[in-house]
């Protein structure tokens, strides 16, 4: 993303970008750099053949997250996906955020018991909402074996 501060403020994350703390900023440079805003429809990653094209702050955020979490960014990524939820305005970025905060929140379960139980409500929530219902329960399935 060539310019990040013009897209926190088109998409109105002004606020939360200067509540996060100078190492958070980093990050979401760092992990939102090949995600695509309008207007720059054609700077698409490396090799990337279909780009997925962030149209507002709730994407841009989930998106961000999503990157960070293979990295162990976990806390980072809860901070993002957390005002995601917030601000989301439809299903499917809904859908996502809780998708990306299950996965959150079950990476962290060593450390923190009531994860696991986070990770399940996420889990919950997708297959009310219809989405992503086999991984869901599968996710569910795979944390029963921690007797939560």
């Amino acid at each position: 993303m060539p310019n990040l501060m013009q897209t926190i403020k088109s998409y109105g994350l002004t606020e939360f970008y200067f509540s996060l703390s100078v190492a958070d900023k980093e990050d979401l440079a760092q992990y939102s750099r090949y995600l695509v805003c309008p207007p720059d429809k054609t700077v698409c990653s490396p090799g990337c053949d279909s780009c997925f094209l962030v149209q507002n702050g709730a994407q841009l955020l989930w998106a961000s997250a999503a990157n960070a979490i293979p990295d162990n960014k976990l806390d980072f990524a809860r901070r993002l996906l957390d005002h995601a939820l917030s601000i989301s305005g439809n299903d499917e970025d809904t859908a996502w955020i809780h998708a990306n905060l299950a996965q959150v929140h079950y990476e962290n379960h060593k450390l923190d018991r009531e994860s696991l139980k986070k990770s399940i409500y996420h889990c919950h929530e997708l297959i009310k909402m219809g989405f992503m219902k086999s991984w869901a329960n599968n996710m569910i399935e795979e944390m029963s074996v921690f007797h939560v």
